[in-house]
């Protein structure tokens, strides 16, 4: 079957790899303190206003008439018109220390739904892609068919404490006291797209957070569904947040021995 969106896809690929390599990977890492709504600290680097100028200037090269929603840009929204939702560095201050726990992403959403999604992670050479057509890939290689895993064997990555809700953050630190003793590792990475594209691959087995901006969590999510993960959509929609697993056994698990022990 032939991908609808196999051009956008392509021009998405070249114009995340083009700005990556060239405005990251040897970008200029000063940055500038920026505010959030509870007051922690976060930053913007002059690499990731470069990055997403490319990687908007070369899209629209493309698309002319489509929108963008970008996390270093004021008055964007998401639309029922084509709109490409960019996160030029995902896990900037990861990327200012000189960790090596970064990526580029984007998604492209079609009447609100998203169609497509693209994550780089230049350090390793990993390039994600997804389409529900030409399904989820890591370097164009399938990716999917994780084998379930008992709770106390799972390795579970969390999202960072939340910069929009302070109840949020106090969850947050519940739940890792709740997973203490129920699964076999706990990992904070600092990126999201990390993340997601580390547990669509097999390496995490378990993703949690609470979901807030676009671009932060929806190119990985979409990429993971698109392997065909398990996502607990009563959890998502109630309370904004995101269980992800590799399979429903897998959440039941968690509801029963982590989430029970917490009021989310």
């Amino acid at each position: 079957m032939e991908d609808p969106y196999r051009r956008e896809l392509e021009i998405a690929v070249a114009a995340v790899r083009k700005a990556a390599d060239r405005y990251v990977s040897d970008g200029n890492r000063e940055s500038e303190e920026k505010a959030n709504s509870v007051g922690s600290y976060d930053i913007v680097t002059y690499s990731d206003v470069e990055a997403q100028e490319s990687i908007v200037s070369d899209i629209r090269a493309a698309f002319p008439d489509d929108r963008f929603y970008c996390e270093e840009s004021d008055g964007n929204s998401l639309t029922d018109d084509r709109t490409w939702v960019i996160d030029p560095i995902d896990g900037t201050l990861s990327y200012e220390r000189g960790m090596p726990i970064y990526g580029t992403q984007l998604a492209l959403f079609v009447k609100s739904v998203p169609v497509l999604s693209v994550i780089y992670v230049p350090v390793l050479g990993e390039m994600y892609t997804a389409t529900e057509v030409s399904g989820a890939k890591l370097n164009g290689k399938p990716l999917g068919n994780v084998p379930d895993r008992d709770l106390k064997k799972c390795v579970v990555s969390t999202g960072d404490f939340s910069r929009k809700k302070q109840e949020w953050r106090d969850r947050h630190y519940e739940l890792i006291g709740a997973m203490r003793d129920e699964v076999a590792r706990i990992r904070m990475l600092g990126a999201a797209c990390c993340d997601f594209a580390f547990f669509t691959a097999g390496r995490l087995d378990i993703h949690i957070r609470f979901v807030n901006k676009l671009w932060d969590f929806m190119p990985g999510l979409f990429l993971a569904r698109t392997a065909g993960a398990y996502v607990d959509e009563e959890l998502l929609e109630k309370y904004s947040f995101l269980l992800l697993t590799q399979t429903r056994a897998e959440a039941e698990s968690f509801r029963q021995r982590v989430l029970s022990k917490v009021e989310l």
